[in-house]
């Protein structure tokens, strides 16, 4: 089995690799040994040359995500229509391949024609009949191969895996688009489908228990054949719904790999029956590459049957990685301007020039194998790094992210809002559904993916980010200080490049590298060698993963002033956020609560505005300069008397500037120390007056860290938020007409608006205007003007 290191690298060799994918095989239409496309890039009146070809390739090339769809990928994207249309004109005698092959051809065909054409016509339902045509001809006969019935019985070949599995893969298309259609051909008087895909599947059952025994017990026998292994396995896993995830079905599993895997001879398989017989070709074969690539699409679905496959087949990842390493070495480059390579079956001995359908065959395999290598490589990376296994439903973390991100500043966005439509909205509006996909792009181009958020101490930095992550269904990973110096502080280098090592092979995850301005403070480093860490270590790796596009990644700080202005930079950091302590309205809110429910006041009106709580804390946070007469006081008194000052607990006359900096959970003692107050009050209700709220928060105790800095530095902190505004933020969208409002889109089902602005008020279309309904939300209004 592959290591971490060795399966990433395998991974980048193979990201590389198919880059080549689209361009090689529009290389191949050109004309080489078999047409794929016009070389304009659409079928026009231009006939199809070879049906199995065609929808090989272009099976092939839809397969290959987004990211592999290079700018030639746009000649092919309207072909799965276009080639339905024209296979479906062919007359139902030239539906052959080579001049034979009648059933191979429909059953190699049939899968994209019914995946692109908009109903299933009765063309397809004839082609459907003639496959199935052998099993009323045969009664005893229960698998697929090549048996036209328009030829002698003499000359049909016995059943096979092959045949078999794309005959089920037409029918679970059939009944996936066009299910009424289904049900009246599974009728007993029509096709009778169920039964027969029952039966087919018995039959395979049946191949595959056998040809395990056979390669368990009698390794050398003639009537072993790994191929039909191989593709009755892939229908098991593919197909059969009596499946179930036990220990019993992996045992059974594993040695049916077992067993395939033995066989393999230099990275490759023998040749072993012939499928049936080319009149013009010569003996098709099944071709390993294509085997291969449907037996890894087995393992790259969603649900438990495909994780236990991965699991199961993840032991053999060294043997998958030299069967790519054996088409490494066949490949040959096509001919300039083309920089591609083509692969050459073999099967044939007068062909020895690249052919496409091999081609795509080998680009499909090498496709499913990076997938699955970046699968595995994001487990190990996982299972490496702190990923919390308690997590909060979707809703219940939004309802919590609005509680805890009301910060503090009523002329401020809050950190909630901010988060909500920087993150969290425009992931929920773009489309990237595949979470299997280890090179999507979950993060559009125009999106942020980075912040710094800070502030004081115990404000809910961390608890925000794993609520944003919550909220998207993303996996959640917390990197400490302690992670980079888990091997020594000398070794902080090398531990920083494995970590993120790790963290590039995560995707669709939220990031939290928390308080690693701690390596500084903690091992007594000076100031400027945090700065030097964070630049030749983690800056430039945080540009990759910015540049990846696939995790947003955030650093939770107490100190700022740690960081250099410039980290603000493009591909680093998209905004910094300060999380300051809970809102003037949260904090009156949570004490009523907590008087009326622990202490037994029914009814306190709060008597206190929040202007004059911020006018105290400017005064907290600016030092007074003491009158010094007209002696001359050097830089360095200055700087200690500061120094002196800062250190210093606040002035008790300053004491409602504390209410600004308590934190939530510093609120049940101030109404404890209300209460005591409250009580001696005879008239009802009760007033929390100015000098009522500062008598208790005089005798709230103070932490450690709340002294004259800490008024000075939230102050200063209050003027350090920076964004890029190249990033958008997008707010959900109710209200106006569905077609009217520029800008607005539909998107998964809700209408988005997406701008550079900070707030709805700022937002400015002619014609509208918007306004705050809540946490991203924002509901659309007819202007003044407009009316």
């Amino acid at each position: 089995m592959l290591s971490f290191e060795d399966l990433t690298e395998a991974r980048s060799c193979l990201q590389r690799f198919c880059l080549l994918h689209v361009p090689s095989l529009l290389a191949l239409q050109s004309g080489l040994s078999f047409k794929l496309l016009p070389t304009e890039g659409r079928l026009g009146k231009k006939k199809v040359r070879h049906l199995t070809t065609t929808a090989t390739c272009l099976k092939s090339l839809f397969d290959a995500p987004p990211r592999f769809r290079t700018p030639e990928f746009k000649r092919v994207e309207k072909l799965g229509p276009a080639f339905a249309h024209k296979a479906l004109r062919r007359r139902a005698k030239e539906w052959k391949s080579e001049g034979s092959a009648g059933v191979y051809c429909r059953c190699r065909a049939l899968p994209i024609i019914i995946t692109w054409y908009p109903t299933l016509t009765e063309q397809i339902q004839n082609h459907i009949k003639t496959i199935l045509d052998q099993l009323d001809k045969q009664p005893a006969r229960f698998g697929i191969g090549e048996a036209d019935p328009r030829i002698s019985e003499i000359d049909w070949y016995p059943p096979n895996a092959f045949h078999t599995y794309w005959t089920l893969e037409i029918l679970d298309l059939v009944k996936t688009r066009f299910k009424s259609d289904y049900e009246r051909l599974a009728q007993p008087n029509v096709l009778d489908l169920d039964r027969r895909r029952q039966a087919m599947l018995l039959w395979s059952r049946q191949q595959l228990s056998h040809q395990v025994g056979l390669h368990s017990a009698t390794p050398q026998s003639s009537a072993l054949d790994s191929d039909q292994l191989a593709w009755s396995l892939a229908i098991y896993l593919r197909f059969d719904e009596d499946l179930t995830v036990s220990l019993g079905t992996l045992d059974f599993i594993n040695q049916a790999f077992k067993c395939l895997f033995s066989t393999q001879i230099a990275g490759t398989w023998q040749h072993y029956k012939p499928l049936f017989h080319y009149k013009e070709a010569g003996n098709a074969y099944c071709y390993v590459f294509e085997t291969f690539a449907v037996l890894l699409e087995c393992a790259l679905r969603d649900g438990a049957k495909a994780s236990m496959v991965r699991e199961v087949i993840k032991p053999y990842s060294n043997k998958l990685m030299d069967l790519w390493r054996y088409a490494d070495s066949t490949k040959i480059p096509l001919p300039e301007p083309s920089k591609g390579f083509g692969w050459c079956s073999g099967h044939r001995t007068n062909v020895t020039s690249p052919e496409s359908w091999a081609s795509a065959s080998v680009f499909s395999y090498a496709q499913g194998l990076r997938r699955l290598l970046g699968i595995w490589s994001r487990e190990e990376a996982l299972s490496s790094l702190n990923a919390p296994q308690t997590r909060l439903a979707p809703d219940k973390a939004a309802k919590e992210m609005r509680s805890r991100g009301d910060t503090w500043g009523s002329d401020k966005t809050s950190v909630s809002e901010h988060l909500q439509t920087m993150f969290i909205n425009p992931v929920r509006r773009h489309k990237c559904e595949d979470k299997l996909e280890p090179d999507s792009q979950p993060i559009e181009e125009q999106q942020a993916r980075s912040a710094i958020l800070f502030g004081p101490p115990g404000t809910g930095k961390t608890t925000l980010i794993r609520l944003l992550a919550d909220i998207i269904s993303w996996k959640y990973i917390e990197i400490h200080a302690s992670h980079f110096v888990a091997e020594g502080i000398t070794q902080v280098q090398k531990t920083a490049d494995g970590i993120f090592s790790q963290l590039s092979e995560l995707d669709h995850a939220v990031v939290l590298f928390d308080e690693i301005d701690e390596l500084v403070r903690e091992r007594e480093m000076e100031k400027d060698a945090f700065g030097r860490f964070l630049t030749t270590s983690m800056l430039p790796k945080l540009a990759e993963l910015w540049n990846a596009r696939k995790l947003l990644y955030f650093v939770a700080t107490n100190h700022i002033n740690y960081f250099d202005s410039a980290i603000i930079r493009s591909h680093r950091f998209d905004a910094l956020i300060l999380v300051s302590p809970p809102s003037f309205k949260a904090k009156v809110s949570r004490l009523t609560k907590l008087l009326s429910e622990a202490h037994g006041f029914s009814e306190v009106h709060f008597r206190v505005r929040e202007k004059q709580i911020d006018k105290e804390l400017a005064q907290a946070g600016s030092p007074v300069t003491p009158d010094m007469g007209s002696a001359p006081v050097s830089s360095q008194e200055e700087e200690n008397r500061m120094a002196l000052w800062r250190e210093q607990q606040l002035d008790p006359s300053l004491a409602l500037a504390k209410f600004a900096l308590l934190r939530y959970d510093e609120l049940d003692e101030l109404a404890y120390r209300l209460a005591s107050i409250l009580k001696s009050q005879s008239p009802r209700p009760r007033q929390i007056s100015r000098n009522v709220l500062k008598e208790a928060l005089t005798q709230v105790a103070d932490s450690e860290w709340r002294k004259n800095k800490s008024y000075a530095d939230f102050l200063r902190d209050t003027r350090s938020e920076r964004r890029d505004y190249q990033m958008l933020n997008v707010w959900e969208v109710t209200g106006g007409d569905e077609t009217s409002v520029p800008g607005v889109d539909s998107v998964n089902g809700l209408r988005w608006l997406r701008k550079a602005a900070d707030s709805p008020q700022q937002i400015e279309i002619p014609g509208f205007r918007f306004s705050f309904k809540s946490l991203g939300l924002v509901e659309i209004h007819p202007s003044d003007s407009a009316k």
